[in-house]
């Protein structure tokens, strides 16, 4: 396979894995409803859980990309190593949005009621979660310009 090829086909498959990231992250409601499993509906908990597993996803297609950066030098480091601390934290995360927000009384309000989607609740969670994201990154890229990555 030639390497011009090759290239074409890695980016049409990082292409649709960012895709498939950005969806889980921002809109996990829309991969919910079109991907069916019964084992897993579209409730409240659910979206919630998506936008996690949406955020490990952006920070390793994120990885990926960087690696081919040249400047600033440790910023594909730091990115790893946020890859590598997000299963730990992620569900520390969860656990707290679960436990303080007000995710239970959306959910027994969700639950009875004929509408599953609150707006205002859904951008608060896109805000958290996209905001989350791009505080790892800024913090890796500054800490990369400062020079402060794993060798």
């Amino acid at each position: 396979m030639s390497d011009s090829l090759f290239a074409i086909i890695l980016a049409i498959v990082l292409l649709g894995f960012l895709g498939v990231s950005l969806i889980l992250l921002l809109r996990p409601s829309m991969f919910l409803r079109h991907i069916k499993n019964p084992l897993q509906p579209d409730t409240p908990r659910n979206r919630v859980q998506m936008r996690g597993v949406g955020l490990f996803f952006c920070l390793f297609t994120l990885m990926v990309i960087s690696g081919s950066l040249k400047k600033p030098e440790g910023f594909h480091q730091n990115i790893l190593v946020a890859l590598w601390v997000s299963p730990l934290l992620i569900p520390i995360l969860l656990w707290i949005l679960w436990r303080y927000s007000p995710l239970q009384l959306v959910m027994r309000r969700h639950l009875t009621s004929e509408r599953i989607e609150d707006p205002a609740w859904e951008l608060r969670m896109t805000f958290t979660f996209s905001g989350l994201l791009l505080l790892v990154v800024v913090i890796a890229f500054l800490l990369a310009s400062m020079g402060y990555h794993p060798r």
